[in-house]
C-alpha cells in the first residue's frame, strides 16, 4: 500500500483545514484516503494511467467541493459518491462515441454467475477492466456499487432497458471469459 492510515488523524481537523485551503491538511487527508480512492477507481478504469487520473481528478473535487459536506452524514459515503460520479464524469469525457447495447439484443442472454465465484476479487478485478467502457461502467454502478438501472439510467443519459442490457452483456462477457481462464488453469494443471 502506498499510504498508511495515521493512527493521530482527526478527520474534523483536517476537513477544516481543507475548508481552508491549508495545503497540510490536503496532504493528511490524500494520504489517509488515497486507499480507499483507488479500490473505487480500479472498477472503472481500464488501465492504471486511467486509476491515476480518476484519483487526482476526485481530490481535486473534494477539495474544492469539502464545504458541501454535511457532517451530519459519514464522510466516507459522501467520498464515495465523489469519487464515482468522478469516474462517470472521467467516462462520460473520454468515451464519448461508446454505443450501448439495447435491451432486445440481450433478451435471450444465459446467466451463470457462478463461474465468478470460483475466482479471486483480484482475478476478477482485471477481468472487469478488459469489458468495454460501456459495460464496465453500468457493470461497476450496478454489482459494486448497488445503484438500479434507473439511476444508472439517469447518470449516464441512457434507458433503463439499456442499462440492463448492458449488465447482461457484460456478465455473459465475464462468464465467457473466466470460463476460458478456468479452462486454461486445469490443462496447465493437468500438464505438471
Amino acid at each position: 500500500m502506498l499510504f498508511k492510515k495515521d493512527k493521530t488523524f482527526n478527520l474534523l481537523k483536517v476537513l477544516e483545514g481543507c475548508e481552508a485551503n491549508k495545503a497540510s491538511a490536503q496532504k493528511q487527508l490524500f494520504e489517509n484516503y488515497y486507499g480507499l480512492a483507488k479500490r473505487i477507481c480500479l472498477r472503472y478504469a481500464a488501465n492504471s494511467d486511467e486509476v491515476d487520473e480518476m484519483i487526482n481528478d476526485g481530490f481535486l473535487k473534494i477539495f474544492a467541493k469539502i464545504s458541501f459536506y454535511d457532517r451530519k452524514q459519514s464522510f466516507e459515503a459522501w467520498f464515495r459518491t465523489v469519487l464515482v460520479r468522478t469516474c462517470i464524469d472521467y467516462y462520460r469525457k473520454n468515451s464519448p462515441k461508446v454505443s450501448f447495447i439495447d435491451v432486445q439484443e440481450a433478451r435471450y442472454l444465459e446467466q451463470n454467475d457462478y463461474l465468478l465465484e470460483r475466482l479471486s476479487a483480484e482475478e476478477i478485478l482485471e477481468l472487469v477492466q478488459k469489458l468495454p467502457p460501456s459495460y464496465r461502467m453500468v457493470f461497476s454502478l450496478n454489482v459494486v456499487e448497488g445503484y438500479s438501472h434507473a439511476e444508472i439510467g439517469e447518470m449516464l443519459g441512457i434507458n433503463e432497458g439499456t442499462s440492463r442490457s448492458n449488465l447482461a452483456k457484460a456478465r455473459m462477457k465475464l462468464q465467457e471469459w473466466v470460463k476460458r481462464y478456468l479452462d486454461e488453469t486445469v490443462n496447465q494443471d493437468n500438464h505438471v
